[in-house]
């Protein structure tokens, strides 16, 4: 009788242990998979809101861009106008009177070329970078502009330091030609200022970013 007691305790000992580890699994098996889908949808929304927020940087950065490139083309313009007024009224082109009109358009440097691509007269506040431009506007493609008053020419290019220079030129209205006109930025203020995804995730705090974020999105779902 003993030795059957036993037997069945042990057959008792050995069904409940089964029966612990078959719970043990399960719920490892369970928090396993919540653990994964709660990865998978903190994923879903990290790439939901960098997306979004690449697609708001870059309309942003474009903008801007745009805002500069347009305002370059209107000094250019005037620009035009300023020398050709000048001229009919007896002055002369030279570097004082483009150093007055930069400080007048607010500009990095003004640059004046006759038909053939020469320099009739510049001023700029740094003469490297007016020759790195000359050289630049003397591409076919730039030239073409000089005997269309009503076409501008407007680019933004990208030097290796990281700084960006706002070129824009146009006819000229005293003679064949071309005006051009041009803004600097430093790559620190290029650094500072434009907005990139690098900036955003640096120093990030993911658990009260996202959680912002997904209250952000709770708060304007109940708005609509």
């Amino acid at each position: 009788m003993d030795i059957k007691r036993k037997k069945r305790e042990k057959r008792i000992q050995l069904i409940g242990g089964l029966i612990g580890i078959c719970v043990a699994a399960v719920s490892l098996f369970y928090f396993f998979h919540a653990e994964k889908a709660e990865a998978e949808k903190r994923m879903v929304e990290i790439v939901n809101y960098v997306k979004v927020q690449c697609s708001t940087y870059t309309h942003y950065n474009e903008s801007s861009e745009s805002k500069s490139l347009l305002r370059a083309i209107e000094s250019a313009r005037q620009m035009s106008t300023n020398i050709d007024m000048e001229i009919e009224n007896g002055g002369q082109l030279s570097r004082d009177f483009l150093k007055e009109n930069l400080q007048t358009l607010w500009v990095d440097g003004i640059i004046v070329l006759d038909a053939e691509g020469k320099t009739d007269c510049e001023y700029s506040t740094d003469e490297s970078l007016a020759n790195e431009i000359t050289e630049y506007l003397q591409k076919e493609i730039i030239m073409d502009f000089a005997g269309y008053e009503e076409r501008s020419y407007s680019e933004r290019f990208t030097r290796e330091d990281g700084s960006f220079i706002d070129i824009a030129a146009c006819a000229r209205k005293d003679a064949p030609g071309i005006v051009a006109i041009y803004y600097y930025t430093s790559p620190e203020f290029a650094r500072n200022y434009t907005l990139t995804i690098q900036g955003l995730l640096n120093g990030y705090s993911t658990p009260e970013r996202w959680n912002d974020y997904r209250c952000r999105r709770r708060n304007r779902c109940c708005q609509q």
